[in-house]
């Protein structure tokens, strides 16, 4: 069943259910007046009925006694009939109170006269007021009915109204998932506020999907460039090994290089496997970290990485933050090992400080301004010539962590900042 279908059964049942609840309640209210008023009317009758017979004449005594249209009475002086009007008087003589006999309305009563308990039975014929109350229920069935159709009918096309967006939003997803996504969107009648909402939404997403498959494929022409300069390095130093002629210096200069690719792939893996994770929107396990301790722990690693650098170091003591340790050292290594390749004259600076807003890391190094553009979105389509894959991680894990990496350049000098704010 679709959802249009769904839709206007909701639309038929709640209506009809309204409709036919306000019908019956019409007829048993006019079916409650009917008989309040014929009750009313025996009463008056009765009265009129016991009086006549009291009071009148003992010649004129039956003679005065009348019904009036659906009305009739029966009088019996020790249960047996003595009067009657428009009654069968043994169909009465059972009868107490006031009830419904059959296609009857009665009322009963018993007064002493003159010595003897006389019972007197008034009645009323509802044969006239059933074909009123008939009557009336035929023609509210006949009104719910014809409401319904109504109802259906409009529910119809304000269902079709309704869903019509929804389907040709459908429609159009369903030819661009054929024909490609490329610059592909979606344009829907503006029914209101809520459709142009959804078109709008439909669209950033369709923008969002088109950004992502793009980077996938810039990410696997990225992973293959990667790694087929490491992997052709180490093929060539694996069959340079194997030829006879190849002294022991040279075999540990192969293995020396090898293994230096072997890093670069470790540490391209890692890359990747950060990006992976900070990339899927999945919550980060964040401690407490001694960020000094931890920058002057890279720092060394790092020195051991490039020796032949100079690292000026001013680094200030205990200061702890909330972070990923182990993401916040990928970053870290990311812009050191960075700031060692790329400085024209072998220095690189580190500083760590702190002020009553939070604390500051920057890292510099002497060389041309590179192209750090201050979109992320943008940045992320492309790779920043010489930092390769990892500045985008960089990014990729602050991001995460709620901060941001700035870039400026000054006096020759590329300098890339983060700021870790205090928590409140």
């Amino acid at each position: 069943m679709t959802v249009k279908s769904k839709i206007t059964l909701l639309y038929l049942f709640t209506y009809g259910s309204i409709v036919v609840s306000l019908g019956l309640t019409v007829f048993f209210v006019l079916k409650n007046l009917e008989m309040r008023r014929i009750d009313n009317l025996l009463i008056s009758f009765h009265n009129d009925i016991v009086n006549t017979y009291k009071y009148a004449g003992e010649e004129n005594r039956l003679l005065t006694l009348a019904g009036d249209e659906d009305l009739g009475f029966a009088i019996y002086t020790d249960e047996v009939p003595i009067a009657s009007f428009r009654a069968e008087p043994e169909f009465f003589k059972a009868v107490t109170g006031s009830g419904t006999k059959g296609d009857y309305r009665f009322r009963s009563s018993f007064e002493i006269i003159e010595g003897k308990e006389e019972k007197f039975v008034t009645f009323y014929d509802l044969d006239e007021s059933q074909k009123y109350l008939r009557f009336v229920f035929v023609t509210i069935v006949i009104f719910s009915l014809l409401t319904l159709l109504i109802v259906s009918v409009v529910g119809m096309v304000f269902t079709r109204k309704l869903i019509n967006p929804f389907e040709e939003a459908g429609n159009q997803l369903e030819r661009i998932s054929r024909s490609g996504l490329k610059n592909s969107r979606v344009e829907l009648r503006k029914t209101g506020e809520e459709v142009s909402k959804l078109e709008r939404e439909i669209n950033k997403s369709l923008i969002r999907i088109e950004q992502l498959i793009e980077d996938a494929k810039q990410m696997s022409s990225k992973i293959a460039h990667e790694l087929r300069t490491p992997l052709a390095v180490m093929k060539t130093n694996l069959q340079l090994s194997l030829t006879k002629d190849f002294s022991e210096e040279t075999m540990r200069e192969a293995l020396k290089s090898t293994l230096g690719e072997v890093d670069k792939l470790i540490r391209l893996s890692e890359d990747y496997l950060l990006l992976s994770r900070t990339e899927s929107s999945l919550p980060i396990e964040k401690n407490l970290i001694d960020l000094s301790q931890l920058l002057l722990q890279t720092v060394e690693k790092i020195l051991m990485i490039h020796s032949d650098k100079d690292l000026e170091i001013d680094i200030a003591p205990d200061i702890v933050i909330r972070a990923s340790g182990y993401m916040l050292e990928h970053v870290i290594i990311n812009l050191l090992d960075n700031a060692c390749r790329y400085t024209t004259d072998g220095s690189v600076e580190v500083k760590l400080i702190s002020d009553e807003h939070g604390s500051f890391l920057s890292i510099s190094n002497t060389g041309k301004a590179i192209d750090f553009v201050g979109s992320e979105e943008l940045e992320e389509a492309k790779q920043i010539k010489g930092y390769g894959l990892g500045l985008r991680v960089v990014r990729s894990i602050l991001r995460a962590h709620g901060l941001k990496l700035d870039y400026t350049h000054l006096d020759g000098k590329n300098i890339f900042v983060i700021n870790f704010p205090f928590e409140e």
